[in-house]
């Protein structure tokens, strides 16, 4: 069953939201032996994967449309510690811009597309065969992901 575009892009925004806002409340434990991201750091890292993840690949799909070979992505990890150095120092309003930035330019990339760009596909070494709604709903799986962990004081790399 598809999502209509205009549900999967109020979500999109509400996710953020609601990472921000866990963020705004996160608790983090201080622990010597655990060296977890702090909140803003998360924050942060949610905005470099809507540039350097989702916006690309969102594009190689839409562009690859009208040739007879699909985009293969593989799964993307951030180097933890340059992660740690990029946004470790941000205070959580201003990773929080970041990531509204960030996701507004995803936004307004989605909201731009054709019914024919919204059908772009790709392969995806984990997920298969993917659509651009598919692409957008682990947008918000990515999202979950980061917000559980910040809800339960362990923001996890």
């Amino acid at each position: 069953m598809a999502i209509a575009r205009p549900v999967l892009m109020v979500e999109l925004l509400m996710s953020a939201d609601r990472v921000i806002t866990a963020a705004e409340a996160a608790a983090i434990p201080v622990d010597p032996d655990v060296d977890w991201w702090s909140p803003a750091t998360v924050v942060g890292h949610l905005s470099q994967v809507d540039l350097e993840v989702w916006l690309p690949r969102l594009e190689l799909m839409v562009e690859a449309r009208t040739d007879s070979a699909r985009p293969s992505f593989a799964w993307w990890e951030p180097d933890a510690d340059e992660t740690r150095r990029a946004f470790g120092d941000l205070s959580t309003d201003d990773a929080a811009a970041r990531l509204l930035a960030s996701r507004t330019s995803l936004l307004l990339r989605v909201r731009d597309l054709s019914d024919d760009d919204w059908s772009a596909r790709a392969d995806h070494d984990t997920f298969g065969p993917i659509d651009v709604e598919g692409l957008m709903l682990q947008v918000l799986a990515h999202d979950e992901e980061h917000r559980a962990s910040l809800l339960l004081g362990r923001p996890e790399l």
